[in-house]
């Protein structure tokens, strides 16, 4: 059986932290499917989690065995290759207008993109045949013209996100969060439950200002120079970053708690369905809060399955170069 066979194992304890990276790609991607790769670290293991769901996709099991505080131990199962192109980041990325059939089911495409769409729906057939129906619908119907963002070099994809991202963040979410605060105080007699609406908000708006403000400081200034070096041939400079996956970890694991903040107030909204008998302003403050959750999922969809994966691959092929050179 599977389980009774010998796991390879992996002290990371005793790796040099910078070829942290190569180590586990080099071991995992010796596993053959089904097979096991017990890994042992000194510190929290997550970003190893997204160092392997970015450079191969979530086709493995991650099973923490001990977590901490001194040793965190973890089994890995590495499955059957997902097929390429067949990711919902894959899927959506070639065609946006897709992401609306996920976002009204809850599906969470834009921080796990590396999913199938059968490993999100699993167990609910009749679900996943509806989604594979309005998907086909619109396949059928005449593409619009849309950006091409899978085309567009990092540099410029990173620019694009701060300028119209990030902007509209600081646009709007100062501006949303005391607006629903003002509409939860005039009704807050009869839809008390606005409040934990502006409430969930207010948290949730923070994150991801903050979470935008850390990305310019720290992480798109590097990626911006990744792009250039790539671009023009230029021997890559190691900088304070370290690997590039771990602070696009972190980052990530922050932007999940945005995407799920959001789907909670969709829910708590009945998909911004402004209840009867409330303030004239009720309505457009539920309009302000679509606009927002939508703007922000493109903005998680483009990082996550787009700008961040090209960042791993490129400064992995420019490190490789580096190496033989």
């Amino acid at each position: 059986m599977l389980f009774m066979e010998i796991p390879e194992s992996l002290d990371l304890t005793a790796v040099e932290p910078l070829l942290w990276h190569t180590a586990i790609l080099a071991r995992y991607d010796a596993l053959k499917p089904g097979r096991q790769l017990i890994i042992n670290t000194d510190i929290e293991a997550r970003p190893l989690y997204h160092l392997l769901t970015l450079e191969r996709g979530k086709n493995f099991a991650w099973d923490p065995l001990e977590n901490g505080p001194e040793s965190w131990i973890t089994r890995v199962i590495k499955d059957p290759i997902i097929p390429e192109g067949q990711t919902l980041g894959n899927i959506i990325s070639r065609d946006y207008r897709k992401s609306v059939v996920l976002r009204n089911l809850g599906i969470d495409f834009s921080c796990n993109g590396s999913t199938t769409l059968g490993q999100a729906l699993k167990g609910k057939d009749d679900t996943l045949n509806q989604v594979l129906w309005e998907w086909d619908a619109i396949d059928r119907t005449m593409p619009e013209k849309d950006i091409d963002f899978l085309g567009w070099n990092m540099a410029f994809l990173t620019k694009y996100i701060m300028q119209l991202h990030h902007g509209f963040i600081q646009n709007q979410t100062r501006f949303v969060g005391e607006l629903a605060y003002k509409v939860a105080d005039s009704n807050r007699s009869t839809h008390p439950e606005i409040r934990a609406v502006a409430d969930l908000f207010n948290r949730t708006g923070k994150k991801l200002e903050e979470l935008a403000l850390h990305e310019e400081k720290e992480l798109f200034p590097y990626l911006i120079s990744l792009s250039d070096a790539g671009s023009k041939g230029h021997a890559l400079k190691d900088g304070k970053l370290g690997h590039v996956a771990v602070p696009i970890s972190f980052i990530q694991a922050e932007s999940e708690q945005v995407a799920a903040g959001l789907r909670q107030i969709r829910e708590m909204t009945h998909h911004y369905m402004a209840p009867a008998y409330t303030s004239s302003t009720c309505p457009i403050l539920y309009k302000l809060l679509a606009a927002y959750e939508e703007d922000t999922l493109l903005h998680l969809h483009l990082e996550n399955n787009i700008l961040f994966p090209k960042a791993v691959k490129t400064e992995h092929s420019l490190r490789s170069v580096s190496l033989v050179i």
